[in-house]
């Protein structure tokens, strides 16, 4: 597991947009994108619905 993808994942959550975490962190959107792809493949499940952003149960 790697702190970069939990970061993006945490910034994601709190601000509740992949565009603002990705200007919040200095990455660009695709790249947080990424990271919470890779995060969903590790643990087998979506971790985040889309649209509105919002975390899923699991």
């Amino acid at each position: 597991m790697d702190l970069r993808r939990l970061s993006s994942f945490l910034a994601v959550v709190e601000e509740g947009h992949f565009g603002r975490a990705a200007t919040r962190l200095f990455l660009s959107p695709a790249a947080v994108t990424g990271h919470i792809q890779q995060l969903e493949r590790e643990f087998g499940t979506p971790l985040l619905e889309r649209s509105p952003v919002a975390p899923t149960p699991p």
